[in-house]
């Protein structure tokens, strides 16, 4: 379906209160039970020490009251136990079988641990109760595109921008969908749509500046750069303007504007986040220490078999979506995204052992190399056995087929953090490819420092960490090169972009498989891109992106110093020859 261009709005228009906040009130009706009562606005306060006692109290006298078990599963949410919420959601579910909010928040749980038909079951049962229910269509439609289910996401997202045509939270969204299926015109009229109903929404000003195709008026600049003169404004708020601000200012190579606005849209960020550097640094020297040859040698053939893998690994903004997208043209080969499948097998695993919750056993999706995972893993694959390796390979090619849709023999998973993971990889599944892909650490790092990531990337807030987190990236990787050589196929971005077929046969002979030619042809492919970079691998190769950094050499010191002698050593590791 084509999204058709929104029309003008009518003079007069007056915004109707939120259809999806009253949906909401309609789910949920307020609790009776005063301790439980109590327990809600505690939760509602960021309380949860308050609020745990007491729905305790009422679960030991009532362990099948629903309205206690859906607080509970809350708290468990909360707290990241994800698979204990599930089972209380199980239980509140049972206990009230015709109400409908709890099938709601149960669906929402198991859409958060990737139980999509599951999740989809529960919203459809209630969906049927309460068809127009805009809370419920829109997180149908944001499950079905999770699913990979893009045109019955886009027709919700169609439907719930022209039901609700006021609110410009229907037309963010369905801009998003827009964008990720390649329908770029209609995704920026439908973001120019949301400024229009609301003129200071931030968001819809750093989503046209991600797509890189939309080029800023001189009157969205002049209302952008008023926004930010307003005292009310949130931090995140400021931070997405300062980010969109910056790209405009950059498309009109006025780069000592463009520097300044990043700076403070990252400064922005930095300052509720937390990041260690040598986090990363210490999990390097342990793996140089843990994975010998010896070590990998005697181990080499206790994993699960399985071939189907690959995995690209490397930093953002290298061109891993763009691989991505090559390799899933091919006939044999599904792309999954980026998955975190890796950190949960490895965090149920040692949170078994340990008995601590499974996340702080994680690398985490912002290059965290939570300490957990650094004190423990070293010492657990010491003590593994044959079948410990085994089970583990196994664990995640069943967590992962949970997310195939179609029947290829071959999968991608696009977890760049799972470089950090390399050596675990090649135990567990020493028949997977892993393919790391890697751009000019100047490039790249600027890329990153400019890059607004929805998700958050905490290390991309300052020159300084990206240079290092690059540093100990490509001496993991150059470890990984003395002591498995050609394990791990390179892809160096900007050779892929000056002699595409050559290096395209070259990672197909690393994969044991014929270069289709439609994977020369990867922009008109119809699947669906989540990242920012969904704009760029909708065109052909192109080399625009070689240099970048130049205009912005003088303000990149620290970014050399955080690479250090890598920088001069680059596509290589400063100790390989």
């Amino acid at each position: 379906m084509r999204a058709k261009a929104p029309g003008p709005l009518r003079p007069g228009t007056v915004p109707a209160p939120d259809p999806v906040e009253a949906a909401r009130g309609r789910l949920f009706s307020p609790l009776r039970n005063r301790i439980l009562a109590q327990a809600a606005d505690a939760l509602a306060n960021e309380r949860i020490d308050i609020a745990e006692p007491l729905v305790a109290r009422v679960l030991d006298k009532k362990p099948d009251n629903p309205d206690a078990l859906n607080l509970m599963a809350d708290i468990a949410r909360r707290k990241k136990r994800f698979e204990e919420a599930e089972r209380l959601m199980a239980r509140c579910v049972a206990a009230a079988p015709s109400h409908a909010g709890y099938r709601f928040n149960y669906a929402v749980l198991l859409r958060r641990t990737e139980r999509f038909e599951a999740a989809l079951a529960e919203l459809d049962t209630v969906l049927l109760r309460e068809p127009g229910n805009p809370l419920l269509r829109e997180q149908k439609a944001a499950l079905l595109w999770q699913m990979g289910r893009q045109d019955e996401a886009l027709a919700l997202r169609h439907g719930l921008a022209e039901d609700y045509p006021h609110l410009p939270e229907m037309w963010l969204q369905l801009g998003h969908v827009l964008r990720s299926v390649g329908q770029t015109g209609p995704c920026i009229a439908a973001y120019r749509r949301a400024l229009e109903l609301a003129p200071a929404c931030a968001a819809a000003y750093t989503h046209l500046a991600d797509l890189k195709t939309a080029r800023f008026t001189a009157a969205e600049i002049a209302a952008m750069e008023t926004l930010l003169l307003q005292p009310g404004i949130a931090a995140a708020e400021r931070a997405d303007l300062h980010f969109a601000l910056g790209n405009a200012h950059n498309d009109e190579k006025h780069h000592a504007k463009a520097f300044e606005n990043y700076s403070k849209a990252n400064a922005l960020q930095r300052a509720n986040v937390q990041f260690e550097p040598e986090r990363l640094a210490a999990h390097r020297r342990n793996c140089e220490t843990l994975f010998t040859a010896e070590f990998l040698r005697t181990r080499s053939e206790w994993g699960s078999p399985s071939a189907g893998p690959i995995f690209i690994v490397g930093m953002p903004r290298s061109g891993s979506t763009l691989v991505e997208q090559i390799l899933s043209s091919h006939s044999t080969i599904e792309g999954l995204g980026e998955l975190a499948e890796l950190d949960t097998i490895v965090g149920q695993r040692l949170a078994r052992a340990d008995g601590r919750p499974a996340h702080e056993f994680w690398i985490g999706g912002w290059f965290e190399f939570r300490k957990g995972l650094i004190d423990t893993l070293p010492h657990a694959l010491q003590q593994f056995g044959p079948r410990d390796f085994h089970a583990l390979g196994e664990d995640y090619l069943a967590e992962t087929r949970r997310l195939r849709r179609s029947t290829r023999p071959f999968f991608t998973d696009k977890g760049l953090r799972n470089f950090g993971y390399t050596g675990l990889i090649h135990l567990i599944l020493p028949n997977a490819k892993i393919v790391d892909v890697r751009r000019h650490p100047l490039d790249c790092g600027w890329s990153i420092f400019r890059s607004h990531f929805p998700g958050g990337q905490p290390f991309s807030t300052r020159l300084a960490d990206i240079g290092s987190v690059y540093a100990d990236y490509v001496r993991l990787m150059g470890h990984f090169d003395k002591v498995l050589p050609g394990r791990v196929h390179r892809i160096i971005y900007e050779e892929l972009v000056a002699d595409p077929e050559n290096e395209l046969r070259r990672l197909c002979d690393y994969l044991g498989l014929p270069l289709e030619e439609q994977c020369l042809r990867f922009h008109e492919s119809r699947r669906a891109v989540g990242t920012i970079s969904t704009a760029q691998v909708r065109t052909p190769l192109y080399t625009n992106a070689v240099g970048q950094w130049m205009p912005y050499e003088p303000w990149l010191d620290p970014l050399k110093a955080g690479l250090g002698v890598v920088l001069d050593r680059y596509p290589l590791a400063p100790d390989c020859e």
